[in-house]
C-alpha cells in the first residue's frame, strides 16, 4: 500500500503544512475502473512543496495514476493584495495512499507538471513561513 512512513524526509524540497481545499480529477487520457475520468473530487491539502503535496480524500487513488488538481494559495506575508492569492493548476503522480480515519485516505502526490511561476510562488510562500516561524 505505498510507502509505510510518508512523513520520513526523503524529499529534496521541504514541505510546509497547509490547509487548503483542492479539487482534482483524473488527468486527461487516464481511465480507472473505480473513478470516472470526467468526475471531479474534493480533498484537503495537508502539506505542500515545489515538488509535491499530501492531501486527504474519500477516494482511494491507484498508485502511479496521474491526476490534475486545482487550488488557491494565499501568501499572508505579501503586502500587495493582488500578489497574495494565486490560483494553481498542477498535475501529479500518486506516490502513496494510506487508509485513515472515517474512510479518508492520505495521498502523496509528486508534481509532474507545475508552471515555473507557480513553483516560484510556492517556494516563496514556504520561505516566508519558515522565516516567520523562526522570528
Amino acid at each position: 500500500m505505498g510507502h509505510s512512513c510518508p512523513d520520513q524526509e526523503r524529499r529534496k524540497c521541504k514541505r510546509v503544512k497547509q490547509g487548503y481545499v483542492l479539487m482534482y480529477k483524473m488527468a486527461s487520457g487516464v481511465k480507472t475502473r473505480a473513478l470516472p475520468a470526467e468526475a471531479a473530487y474534493n480533498g484537503m491539502m495537508l502539506d505542500l512543496s515545489e515538488d509535491g503535496m499530501a492531501f486527504l480524500t474519500h477516494q482511494k487513488l491507484p498508485l502511479s495514476v496521474c491526476i490534475t488538481n486545482k487550488f488557491i494559495l494565499v501568501n499572508e506575508v505579501m503586502t500587495q493584495q493582488d500578489k497574495r492569492f494565486r490560483p494553481v493548476e498542477a498535475e501529479g503522480k500518486v506516490c502513496y495512499h494510506l487508509s485513515g480515519q472515517r474512510g479518508m485516505y492520505r495521498v502523496g502526490l509528486q508534481f509532474t507538471r507545475l508552471s515555473d511561476d507557480d513553483r516560484g510562488f510556492i517556494k516563496n510562500m514556504r520561505s516566508c513561513r519558515e522565516k516567520k516561524s523562526e522570528a
